[in-house]
């Protein structure tokens, strides 16, 4: 998302609060989103939409607007590098096929209202569904306070192959709802991009493989090779030339190699991919966002509605494999961020913090991955994914110390975006 955007944004938003006024937090226990301890006895300070001071032991004035959260860690919003708005629990198929995009529209609203109140202040929407323009919609309708909700980047649709990324099982004769942009050939996708960009993408996204199209496997996930090298580069040229990034969705390490080679910002799931390809995208600075918990709860049967037995298999084997592949990651340098790709369920998202550190990231990496490390990826550093001076007032808190015991994150108690309090327990003192 270009700098003068996000700028304007700020703007319009610190513009909805009243200006000069300071309100003093104090904190039991701080996680500052960049330091691996936490800091005790912190006093933040923070004006309008903008965190002002942040110091330790620091004295209050009297009279001042004061939130006590002293019982409490406290830590940057939430930055949930991948997700899909506009989902619901129930039968995929049906989302597409027998709802407006209206409806889903609104059900986005419901969704966004519940994800920052789980402590999730900034998203990265990687595609609707076939909602139409529901993400920027809502994107647009946030910024300015109409609806409540994390700030969002959004992808609009992705870019797929013909065949690739759509519905499936149903008679050609039928027209289906459109899941993705399809562009084949050098001069399509870069037409594509344009246009997306035009349309007011803040990131492009990528099928580099899609088993819609073709499954090449009966035991595990895996899908037909969409693209050629050269296309792919020319996708990332493109996008680099409208200063967007790329997120490529990549399930096999020969996939993987092509996104690399291209410069994409981003490895989405990657699920099959080799510890010598995760060194490699260390090397060329591209992140990798696994989404673990979404093939947990699809395996389970929480997302789609009933699964057959293959299916259950399929998704067994695949959870094993992506599960090593994670540990895999972390043997390298390769930064990883926080992705759930599970709005199925809006208010979930920390779960995937607790399967990160189950699959034996630390947890203070874990929640590094969904600060200032997913900001970065973002591009978004220089307004959130820390609390320090000059920052955007993102700030939420909970019982318990999360390096002990991660699970805490789930129990969100105090929510804080751009200086507005939207979930508190407490009264003011």
């Amino acid at each position: 998302m270009k700098s003068y955007v996000i700028a304007l944004l700020v703007v319009l938003c610190t513009n909805l609060h009243a200006q000069g006024n300071l309100t003093y937090i104090k904190v039991g226990k701080l996680f500052d989103g960049k330091s691996k301890t936490l800091r005790e006895n912190v006093v933040i300070t923070v004006e309008g939409a903008t965190i002002k001071d942040v110091q330790q032991g620091a004295s209050i004035p009297p009279n001042a607007d004061v939130l006590d959260l002293s019982g409490m860690t406290a830590m940057p919003g939430l930055i949930d590098a991948h997700t899909h708005i506009v989902l619901h629990p129930g039968d995929y198929d049906a989302q597409s096929l027998k709802e407006t995009p209206e409806y889903r529209a609104i059900v986005a609203v419901a969704n966004a209202r519940a994800t920052l109140a789980a402590g999730v202040t900034t998203i990265r929407d990687l595609g609707n569904e076939g909602a139409g323009f529901a993400d920027i919609a809502l994107r647009d309708a946030i910024a300015r306070g109409i609806v409540p909700g994390p700030r969002i980047l959004a992808a609009i649709q992705p870019v797929t192959a013909t065949g690739a990324y759509g519905l499936v099982g149903y008679s050609p004769y039928v027209t289906t709802p459109q899941l993705s942009y399809e562009a084949d050939g050098t001069a399509e996708i870069r037409k594509q991009v344009r246009r997306l960009i035009k349309y007011g993408a803040d990131v492009i996204k990528i099928y580099m493989e899609s088993y819609e199209k073709r499954q090449v496997s009966a035991d595990s996930l895996t899908g037909a090779m969409n693209y050629s090298p050269e296309e792919v580069n020319v996708l990332v040229d493109e996008a680099r030339r409208g200063h967007v990034k790329v997120a490529a969705h990549v399930y096999t390490d020969a996939a993987a190699r092509i996104a690399i080679e291209a410069g994409v910002a981003s490895i989405e799931h990657g699920l099959y991919l080799a510890e010598q390809t995760f060194r490699l995208m260390a090397a060329r600075d591209i992140y990798y966002v696994p989404t673990l918990l979404v093939y947990e709860l699809w395996r389970d049967g929480k997302l789609f509605g009933p699964t057959t037995p293959e299916t259950v298999n399929k998704l067994r084997n695949t959870v094993e494999k992506h599960t090593a592949s994670f540990q895999r990651a972390l043997k390298t340098p390769v930064k990883i961020v926080f992705g759930t790709d599970t709005f199925e369920l809006p208010g979930t998202n920390a779960q995937e913090l607790e399967l990160m550190v189950k699959y034996g990231m630390s947890p203070d990496d874990a929640l590094i991955s969904a600060t200032s490390r997913a900001a970065t990826l973002l591009g978004i550093e220089s307004l959130t994914g820390t609390i320090e001076k000059g920052k955007a007032a993102d700030i939420i808190a909970f019982p318990g110390n999360p390096i002990e015991d991660i699970r805490v994150v789930q129990n969100v108690s105090f929510v804080m975006k751009e200086g507005r309090v939207v979930r508190s327990p407490f009264s003011r003192d």
